[in-house]
């Protein structure tokens, strides 16, 4: 698990609420407080799209690049949220990736999600990797690996 103070705060939130820098992951959860607070659930309501629509459906949340300009409209303005929470998560079609690369002997289906969870308040901006396994296992290759995805990824976008 990578857990890192982010410096340049407006760099990176300008990444992530107007560039496309992170549009290919799934938003899972978000939670913004300000004069009162909101909590967007990433789940697709498969119910409210048409059945067309639903049959191509076969992801459970919603890209962040699809949810990204609500919550900016909520978050712009002249103050600065009291405190935010974002949880993205990496595509399912992503992992087996992370699993070559790594070398551990896990199967895709011994992995439920990765996650890059995004925590504001006015003093620090920190990130924190996440991997929920749905085994047991004290094999960590694949957490660095995606660690060293995230580290990487944050580079190439000029954040340290």
């Amino acid at each position: 698990m990578l857990s890192m103070t982010v410096n340049d705060v407006k760099s990176f939130m300008s990444h992530l609420l107007t560039g496309d820098s992170f549009d290919r992951f799934y938003l899972v959860e978000a939670a913004v407080k300000m004069g009162i607070s909101y909590h967007i659930d990433g789940h697709l309501n498969r119910e409210f799209f048409d059945e067309d629509i639903r049959q191509g459906l076969t992801r459970q949340y919603s890209y962040w690049k699809e949810t990204r300009p609500r919550l900016f409209s909520l978050i712009k303005g002249s103050r600065l949220p009291l405190g935010c929470k974002i949880i993205l998560a990496v595509p399912d079609s992503f992992i087996p990736a992370f699993l070559e690369k790594s070398g551990a002997s896990l199967r895709r289906e011994d992995i439920d999600g990765m996650y890059l969870n995004i925590l504001y308040d006015p003093a620090h901006l920190t990130l924190t990797t996440g991997i929920s396994y749905r085994v047991f296992t004290l094999d960590k290759r694949v957490e660095h690996a995606f660690d060293d995805y995230i580290r990487s990824f944050l580079v190439r976008l000029g954040i340290q």
